[in-house]
């Protein structure tokens, strides 16, 4: 079946006690598979957060045909942090900021793509989203999956505080030869949606696990493996056990192969150019770090420190950070603290 998990067998088969040759149950006789909002609904999930994960949702429909539509050239600006934007970058920031303004829900949003918050002020506005909109666009030209990442709060005071204060949701968008959409919601678990072809994400998988240990791992910023005689013996102690590499560049693409294999470790440590590691807290680590802990994983930083307990001191701190299977990510951090 092309739905294999639990859940839908569970939640959306009709139980059949006889069939031939004992053949899954037919798809003309299975019962509506759950959308999104109607699962979310049934977990007691807030009525305006599931207001703004739709419309994160419709942001992301958006943002695959635009991927579909192949429009990857570079557009001759940088981004707040002087990388170099693709066309794809600038269009995805927007479409994002469009359906957020349209919620009418937010108070001010935060973009990887731009310098300050922006004020949106809805009539209803009180929360706070972080996004970057096109994790991995310099895979787009390269036709490697790419994604987007969400951390949603319940309100815009989030500077000098811990990223976890105020931290209701964190989801991200996967654009690859499936569409999925991972949802977390504090204290109700991490759940995978697939976009079908009628334009609305399904059910395929609730509350996905993480095991604490793994087979797994993704070794980012191997540039810190020639300058970091610890985060070398980290990743050769990897090789000697004979772990599986998994590692394609992309943030997205590789912490959802974890959770797709239930298993495994993303490391992205500091390096003599990065001090304070590479990648964003509010945009990336945060989200992930709660999507990762709702699933039974762990995320900390280089020191042993947990993420979500790292102070906000600006919209684009950095953090290094090691994500995945709890008791490995606790380990490996163990060696490269001590």
């Amino acid at each position: 079946m092309t739905l294999n998990n639990r859940f839908y067998q569970e939640k959306c088969y009709k139980d059949f006690s006889t069939s031939y040759f004992s053949l899954p149950t037919p798809y003309f006789l299975m019962s509506a598979p759950l959308s999104f909002n109607h699962f979310l609904r049934e977990r007691g999930v807030d009525s305006n957060v599931r207001s703004l994960l739709y419309h994160l949702a419709r942001g992301v429909k958006y943002i695959n045909f635009s991927i579909r539509a192949g429009n990857t050239g570079k557009v001759g600006s940088e981004n707040s942090s002087g990388e170099e934007q693709v066309a794809l970058d600038v269009l995805a920031d927007q479409l994002i900021l469009d359906e957020l303004r349209k919620s009418e829900l937010c108070d001010c949003v935060a973009s990887e793509e731009q310098v300050a918050c922006t004020d949106v002020s809805g009539p209803r506005g009180k929360y706070f989203v972080a996004y970057d909109p096109l994790d991995g666009s310099s895979l787009i030209d390269t036709n490697l999956a790419v994604g987007s990442i969400f951390g949603i709060w319940e309100n815009s005071e989030v500077l000098e505080k811990p990223v976890e204060n105020g931290m209701l949701a964190a989801c991200f968008a996967v654009y690859g030869p499936r569409i999925t959409f991972v949802i977390s919601i504090k204290g109700k678990g991490t759940h995978e949606f697939e976009l079908n072809d009628v334009g609305e994400f399904i059910l395929t998988e609730a509350d996905i696990t993480v095991a604490p240990e793994t087979k797994y791992f993704a070794p980012g910023n191997l540039r810190a493996y020639a300058q970091d005689p610890k985060y070398k013996a980290v990743t050769d102690f990897w090789l000697a056990e004979q772990r599986k590499l998994r590692y394609s560049g992309g943030m997205v693409p590789d912490l959802n192969h974890i959770l797709a294999k239930g298993n495994g470790i993303f490391s992205y440590p500091a390096d003599n150019e990065n001090t304070n590691g590479k990648l964003r807290l509010l945009f990336e680590c945060a989200p992930m770090a709660f999507v990762f802990e709702e699933a039974g994983g762990a995320a900390l930083n280089q020191a042993g420190g947990r993420i979500l307990d790292t102070i906000v001191t600006d919209y684009h701190q950095r953090t290094p950070i090691f994500i995945g299977s709890k008791k490995e990510v606790e380990d490996i951090v163990q060696m490269m603290s001590s």
